[in-house]
């Protein structure tokens, strides 16, 4: 046992294990990964010094926040929230919805076909070939879209070039 310097108040001192907790799923080894983060974003926020942060694992009984299983990194982020930390959402950028993109891409398609000879009807053949619907507003796959948009494309550079 150690003491407290400056006390004579007897003190534990707790040696890193490396033991890391049993996760059945990936899902589980996602959640402890986002509760670790949380930790270390509160640790950086509060400004704890390393002794502060050590104090607070010592409650836990470990040395290093990696050995704490998931509930009790769950305790241990309330507790940070009890001593002031306030999460903050991230402001990524939402990308725009897939049902825009896709439209944009069905209306090129469309826009392409008109320009070309007898283009509706292949239009058709080469949806329901490329993308497996008769009708483009059945695909929701931007990929399938993009790809008959290259082919379509290709078809008018031939007819213009002949």
């Amino acid at each position: 046992m150690n003491t407290i310097p400056g006390t004579n108040v007897a003190l534990k001192v707790y040696e890193p294990t490396g033991a890391r907790p049993y996760l059945r799923n990936a899902s589980e080894k996602a959640q402890r990964r986002g509760l670790l983060a949380m930790v270390h974003i509160a640790k950086k926020d509060l400004r704890l010094r390393e002794d502060e942060y050590e104090m607070i694992l010592r409650g836990f009984g470990v040395a290093s926040s990696g050995e704490l299983n998931i509930p009790q990194l769950e305790r241990l982020v309330k507790y940070l929230k009890r001593l002031g930390w306030k999460p903050v959402r991230s402001r990524r950028k939402k990308p725009a919805p897939p049902d825009a993109r896709l439209a944009a891409l069905r209306a090129r398609c469309v826009e392409v076909a008109k320009t070309m000879e007898n283009g509706e009807k292949r239009l058709a053949g080469l949806a329901a070939k490329i993308c497996g619907f008769a009708s483009l507003t059945w695909c929701r796959d931007a990929a399938k879209l993009e790809r008959l948009l290259a082919v379509l494309g290709s078809i008018k550079e031939k007819e213009v070039a002949a």
